[in-house]
């Protein structure tokens, strides 16, 4: 759109928008990561390999959702890395690159030792890709040799490992970017972000899959996805970890002044707003392009910037961020102004779904007539909320400021 720029740095590198296509499935030949370039993704994260010597073999169906279909609101996936080890990988960067030299492609990579690490980073360097992402935050579990660590521990669960695998990144880069994958399983993430940039990473990428069991088949007692009756603890991804994903950068953005990608439940172009006016430069998406194709990246740009031309501002750098100071803890928000609900009866279907909110959860502040007219007593009501959350008409129940006369 005319007038207003998508461009945006990541890790000092310019990026012609701020969408990258996430390490998944998606990303894990090149032929994909070209349509996903030529339907205009500025970037892409190629999924994450290893090292030559690592085994890995994947055992399927890898997935399973809640609410599957056109609803669904979280997929779970019991995947691992590729099975496509580096040498592989370089070679589709080089492929990629030699296309698509304007576009931004990341290596991601998972080591258990030292040597390993530098390995892989040197060789990102030698094929020319952009950056490297650091996979230590992976579910399915990353781990250490020389540590006295459970298996499926996260190097990224503890400050002191993040920072010593962070600093080992780049003592064996020379120039390439490294940025840091995170995840949300943790006490604060704050601290980890901070040994990311105590150990000089570059970057953060926040939030990885939240660790999870997604459902049980009540026929055959397996956890979902079944594999011949059995399953495993995997990665839980989509629109229900947003608001974790969006906390998690928020605080990252609080505490450390490297940039972010942000990542997590990004669906529609207000997530991905949401996300930079938190802190996030960048976003990446995954679990969306898995549900509705690469063809997604046109409504993302197109709503973005329709936003920036309603709102007055010429590009994204003037808006990372904004909304952090309006983030504040609950003894710090306004108390005493009163508030309550109200309900527009020419809207209202009749449904009695407030009434029966309010009065088994709320402050039995609404009354349900015989005419089924919901009427709330704003005397009862507190203005929690609840009300306006049930409500299946939008804009039928609002939240507003109660207004008093002057005795």
């Amino acid at each position: 759109m005319k007038g207003v720029g998508l461009g945006v740095e990541f890790c000092g590198l310019r990026f012609k928008n701020p969408f990258i296509l996430a390490a998944s499935p998606s990303t894990d030949s090149k032929e994909m990561i070209a349509r996903g370039f030529e339907a205009g993704w500025a970037g892409a994260v190629l999924k994450t390999t290893s090292v030559e010597s690592e085994e890995v073999s994947i055992a399927y169906p890898i997935m399973a959702s809640l609410e599957p279909g056109s609803r669904m609101v979280g997929l779970h996936n019991i995947d691992l890395i590729s099975e496509r080890h580096i040498e592989t990988v370089a070679l589709d960067v080089i492929w990629l690159k030699q296309r698509f030299p304007d576009h931004r492609l990341a290596m991601s990579v998972v080591a258990s030792t030292r040597e390993e690490w530098a390995y892989l980073i040197q060789r990102a360097e030698k094929v020319g890709a952009d950056l490297v992402e650091l996979s230590i935050s992976c579910p399915q579990g990353s781990m250490l040799e020389d540590e006295e660590t459970a298996d499926g521990w996260m190097i990224s669960q503890e400050a002191r490992l993040t920072e010593k695998v962070t600093r080992w990144a780049k003592e064996a880069a020379t120039h390439i970017p490294i940025y840091v994958k995170l995840s949300p399983t943790v006490t604060d993430i704050a601290a980890i972000a901070r040994a990311v940039e105590r150990g000089g990473g570059d970057g953060i990428c926040a939030i990885d899959s939240v660790e999870g069991v997604v459902g049980i088949d009540p026929g055959s007692l397996s956890p979902l996805p079944s594999v011949q009756g059995y399953s495993s603890r995997g990665g839980y991804t989509g629109r229900a970890i947003k608001p974790i994903a969006l906390r998690c950068v928020a605080d990252i953005a609080s505490a450390v002044h490297i940039p972010i990608s942000g990542v997590g439940g990004i669906y529609e172009w207000r997530d991905a707003l949401e996300f930079l006016l938190l802190g996030a430069t960048t976003v990446q998406v995954c679990t969306a392009v898995l549900h509705r194709g690469f063809r997604i990246i046109d409504d993302l740009c197109d709503g973005l910037a329709r936003w920036l031309v309603r709102r007055g501002y010429a590009n994204l750098g003037e808006i990372v961020g904004l909304s952090l100071q309006r983030l504040k803890e609950h003894d710090d928000l306004p108390h005493g102004v009163m508030v309550a609900s109200q309900i527009d009866h020419d809207r209202c279907i009749g449904c009695g779904s407030c009434y029966v909110a309010c009065r088994d959860g709320g402050h039995e502040a609404i009354d349900f007539g015989v005419d089924r007219i919901p009427i709330v007593d704003e005397i009862l009501c507190v203005g929690c909320g609840l009300c306006a959350q049930i409500c299946p008409v939008p804009d039928c129940v609002s939240i507003e400021a109660v207004v008093t006369s002057a005795t």
